[in-house]
């Protein structure tokens, strides 16, 4: 009697062991050459996507470009700040943060041909570093802020590990592209999502003038310069 019911209370068994397996199957497959994002930028140009830019925003965790070192508090590049730096910031609060002897008076010229004050920022722990150039805007009745920030030291990155001396593909990776521009500092490639432009190395781009340089044609190996950040 037990041996005929044993074919029977098998099958039963095999039926469970299907459902439960098809419970924890995913519902899509990847392949080692298909990570499952959509390109980062599109034939016209534009972002349909800006990875990374969560992190960068909220200061999360993310995947770190290989080897990059990680910033501290004080160098910490996210949207609109640059560790105590921030846009917008009067000039008096910026002195409130900085100490005097860090900043040095210099001044630039503005679209409209305006010569307005700037300043030049020594970093007091790599006081060899090339300095951070803080642009102002406003007038002497009403005040100055700060309105960009030109970051030229490494030591100065994003939460992925991304700054001067990265790779352009990095950046385009986890911060996204929404398009190239020639600026005063050179050919930057610009993260619209997180307000952050990448002063690309001349030496890597092609030989043409760079308004006739398209953003596929950026090597993904070309280092970043410089980092700007604006509203």
């Amino acid at each position: 009697m037990l041996f005929r019911e044993l074919p029977a209370a098998v099958s039963v068994m095999a039926l469970l062991l299907s459902g439960l397996t098809g419970c924890d199957s995913p519902t899509t497959t990847r392949t080692a050459t298909d990570p499952g994002t959509p390109p980062f930028t599109a034939a016209n140009g534009e972002s349909p996507a800006t990875p990374g830019s969560v992190a960068v925003a909220k200061g999360a965790a993310a995947p770190t470009e290989t080897g990059a070192p990680l910033p501290d508090s004080l160098h910490l590049i996210s949207p609109g700040r640059a560790g105590r730096l921030r846009l917008g910031m009067t000039e008096k609060r910026l002195k409130n943060v900085v100490s005097a002897d860090l900043l040095t008076p210099t001044t630039y010229q503005d679209r409209d041909g305006r010569r307005l004050p700037a300043y030049e920022l020594r970093d007091a722990q790599h006081p060899e570093a090339p300095a951070t150039i803080l642009h102002l805007i406003g007038d002497s009745a009403g005040g100055f802020r700060v309105r960009r920030i030109r970051i030229y030291s490494s030591q100065y990155r994003t939460a992925e590990g991304i700054g001067v001396g990265s790779p352009f593909g990095a950046a385009r990776q986890n911060l996204g592209l929404t398009r190239i521009r020639n600026t005063p500092a050179g050919l930057a490639a610009v993260s619209g999502e997180v307000q952050l432009a990448w002063v690309i190395d001349p030496n890597s781009l092609p030989n043409k003038p760079p308004e006739q340089i398209q953003s596929s044609e950026i090597p993904p190996a070309a280092r970043i310069t410089g980092v700007l950040l604006y509203k």
